[in-house]
């Protein structure tokens, strides 16, 4: 999997010509959709899959991170061509790098990001003193991952001295929260992540 910097996929026209072989989107219009703290856009060209995240609560509206991985599964007839043609390219072509539009992807996400509600307000999640549920685990790694998209160094500890709990439970509230697959250790999960929408609605409703 390659990770690129803006600035690195910025200077990317400067990589030269790749070989002949140019992957083409696969048909469809990408959107955006909310992942956890964030919103994800993804494309495909030929065997790669291209993802963009931005933090809901960044205080930018571009994405501020870029993946190129190669997506292969499924039918073997498919993972055989997929192969091929990644082959043929040597891995990531450098005509994939200046296919991606950056401008697009930016002028999605401020459409997308103008929709967050809660991203003006920046609210904490309201996390229980005592995590019981799913729903109170999700709500524990949503605010961590909040806190660390907005640039809190120690969202752990902050969030712990929050609570009026010591580090230790702290570190056994997110253990936990992975073992019921709401925390993979960077980012909230589907699961997570459906679990908290709901709360949204319900928020919402009430």
């Amino acid at each position: 999997m390659a990770i690129l910097t803006l600035s690195e996929l910025a200077a990317s026209g400067s990589l030269g010509a790749s070989l002949d072989l140019v992957n083409t989107p696969t048909p469809h219009t990408p959107e955006w959709r909310r992942d956890g703290s964030e919103i994800v856009w993804t494309q495909f060209y030929g065997p790669w899959r291209v993802q963009a995240r931005c933090p809901v609560n960044a205080p930018f509206n571009g994405p501020s991170e870029l993946t190129i991985n190669l997506n292969v599964g499924g039918d073997p007839e498919v993972i055989g061509r997929l192969m091929d043609e990644a082959e043929e390219t040597d891995g990531i072509p450098a005509s994939l790098l200046r296919q991606i539009p950056l401008a697009e992807i930016k002028a999605g996400a401020r459409a997308a990001l103008a929709k967050q509600e809660d991203r003006a307000m920046n609210d904490p999640y309201p996390v229980p003193a005592r995590c019981r549920t799913e729903e109170d685990y999700t709500l524990l790694v949503a605010e961590l991952a909040r806190m660390r998209a907005t640039g809190t160094t120690a969202p752990q500890g902050e969030l712990a001295s929050r609570l009026g709990i010591g580090k230790a439970t702290m570190s056994e509230r997110i253990k936990r929260s992975k073992e019921l697959g709401l925390w993979d250790g960077q980012r909230l999960t589907q699961k997570a992540s459906a679990v908290l929408t709901r709360w949204h609605q319900d928020q919402k409703g009430n």
